[in-house]
């Protein structure tokens, strides 16, 4: 077959299944046919960055169950230093390199080390191994290649460009792509577990049909995610044209996660300063595209109003309980335009919400006893009742008052104790003024997160416009930033043994005075006064891009 029909037949393979085993089968056939005797596929766990085995031909017979299920990298072998370079490290002579004997046993550091296992199922063959690299250029498994027509080495020329090239690319996207759909397929098999969990409990369902709207909208765009992936197999060109669509479907992901993740963190009971609108921005997020294809418009309008004073967890599952009984009171409009109006005002020392729709309204008979017990708008939702939310309100001096509106349909307004002047965003605060900085050199960044791939591709972000370095732990950050002269470090939330704000803090103690960036992947409302004070000059949520990344240090080195 001609190689573009053989492409072509096989991309059309590859976008009709999403099954792993079936993707790497089709692309091993086609490596094989190439003149592999030895071929090996695995897959990488990206949570304890081990490698686990998938498929190994050898001698053109499956020996898979006899090949270790579980690898692990080591940036000394060939497979870790492909890893670190995202290359494939071609072994013409693997007698030059070191054999390993037994565990533990120390690598000349001017070679690269083999296990005497490896040397021996490789039958001492050339042999080229590394990544396989999803979409956006991230390790997603990993290929060893072996017996090349024999046991010829392997010619550079054939890992660079031309079929086998191609091959292996397919088969990294294809891989990414069954990956993600492993993980939405656990993602539903989770959300039945939990509703199930939780349907006998009033306030946790709440909970369970917020994530019935997250798993409606993650869907969505993972398949839209899935679709674009398929499209850019087409060609090259094609793939270069679709990745800003993957990317704004990405940063659309980290949207939604980012307003779960603030639910989450308000999922314990106390009183604390809340962003109204933000909790009811969160709330729209998970609910606007279900109510869209319901065909309910939301109209929003919601001015800048200061911070209140109440149990945030709360005053979400209100808000989405209302919003909820908008949309079920509307499905007696057939036919006729539905919407809902969420309002949101600074009343003068209070802030007020208030949640309408054009439905039929409330009931006179309903209207007189609203918030009592047993009392309700509906009959199919049993989330946070009307009672219970006009008691809990009343714990930090708010309430809820429910009437029909003169225009028709129901209103429901929560007012809601305006909360003293709260502490600057942690992008505001005054920092120890740095050491002057000479503008003829390069800035040095040291760059800290215990996630390799993280520091990997933010050193490739900022290089070469910065001088950067790198480190994988806290300790080592500590010791690094103290010894060197850095203008900036930044530095994740979540590091092991100390944390990024203890690792400032401690900085700071020891006399460092250059600007310090906190990363974090959680919902960054939570800093506290505390980790303000430890000197921190800047927040960035993650995810976040190269230029927001550049934006933010350029602007405090230039401060």
């Amino acid at each position: 077959m001609e190689p573009f029909d053989l492409l072509a037949s096989l991309t059309a393979r590859l976008a009709s299944t999403a099954r792993l085993d079936e993707i790497v089968d089709a692309v091993l056939h086609e490596i094989v046919a190439l003149g592999f005797g030895a071929v090996w596929v695995a897959v990488l766990d990206e949570q304890t960055g081990t490698l686990s085995t998938v498929k190994d031909i050898s001698d053109g017979v499956d020996t898979t169950h006899s090949r270790p299920k579980l690898v692990a990298l080591d940036q000394q072998q060939p497979l870790g230093h492909g890893f670190q370079e995202r290359r494939i490290i071609n072994i013409p002579d693997p007698d030059a390199l070191h054999i390993i004997e037994r565990d533990g046993e120390p690598v000349p550091p001017d070679k690269l080390g083999l296990p005497r296992k490896s040397y021996e199922h490789l039958h001492g063959h050339p042999f080229a191994c590394g990544p396989l690299l999803g979409s956006c250029g991230q390790p997603v498994g990993a290929l060893t290649l072996a017996s090349y027509r024999g046991n010829q080495p392997i010619p550079d020329a054939i890992l660079s460009r031309g079929l086998l090239r191609v091959l292996i690319d397919h088969l990294g996207i294809a891989m990414e792509r069954a990956i993600h759909t492993a993980r939405v397929e656990r993602l539903r098999a989770s959300l039945a577990e939990a509703q199930a969990a939780t349907a006998r409990d009033a306030q946790l369902k709440a909970v369970g049909e917020e994530a019935e709207f997250a798993a409606h909208n993650l869907n969505n765009l993972l398949e839209f995610a899935m679709l674009a992936i398929g499209g850019g197999l087409r060609s090259p060109a094609a793939a270069f044209e679709v990745l800003p669509q993957i990317e704004r479907t990405n940063r659309a992901i980290g949207d939604l996660v980012a307003s779960l993740q603030r639910i989450a963190r308000a999922s314990s009971s106390q009183i604390e300063n809340a962003n109204l609108p933000q909790i009811v921005d969160d709330v729209l997020t998970i609910v606007t595209p279900s109510l869209c294809q319901q065909s309910v418009e939301i109209a929003s309008d919601i001015a800048a109003v200061p911070l209140v004073r109440c149990d945030a967890a709360l005053i979400h599952q209100v808000v989405l309980n209302l919003v909820i009984n908008a949309r079920d009171a509307l499905r007696e409009r057939n036919g006729e335009q539905r919407q809902i109006q969420i309002r949101v005002r600074d009343d003068g020392g209070g802030v007020r919400l208030v949640v309408a729709d054009n439905g039929p309204g409330i009931a006179p008979e309903v209207l007189a006893h609203l918030f009592q017990r047993n009392i309700s708008t509906k009959g199919a939702h049993h989330g946070l009742g009307l009672a219970r939310a006009h008691a809990s309100l009343q714990r930090f001096g708010g309430r809820i008052e429910g009437r029909n509106a003169p225009s028709g349909g129901a209103e429901f307004e929560v007012t809601l104790v305006a909360a003293p002047p709260g502490t600057l965003e942690l992008s505001t605060q005054p920092r120890v003024a740095p050491r002057a900085r000479d503008a003829t050199r390069r800035a040095r960044i040291l760059v800290a997160d215990d996630d390799f791939d993280i520091v990997t591709v933010t050193r490739a972000s900022l290089e070469p416009q910065y001088e950067v370095s790198t480190v994988t732990s806290s300790a080592q950050a500590i010791d690094v930033a103290t010894v060197g002269t850095f203008d900036l470090v930044l530095c994740d939330m979540g590091m092991p043994k100390h944390s990024g704000v203890d690792v400032c803090r401690l900085l700071r103690a020891a006399g460092y005075r250059g600007k310090f960036v906190l990363m974090t992947g959680w919902e960054s409302q939570g800093v506290s006064a505390e980790q303000r004070a430890a000197g921190c000059d800047a927040l960035l949520k993650k995810p976040f891009g190269a230029a927001e990344l550049i934006y933010v240090i350029q602007s405090l080195l230039d401060s």
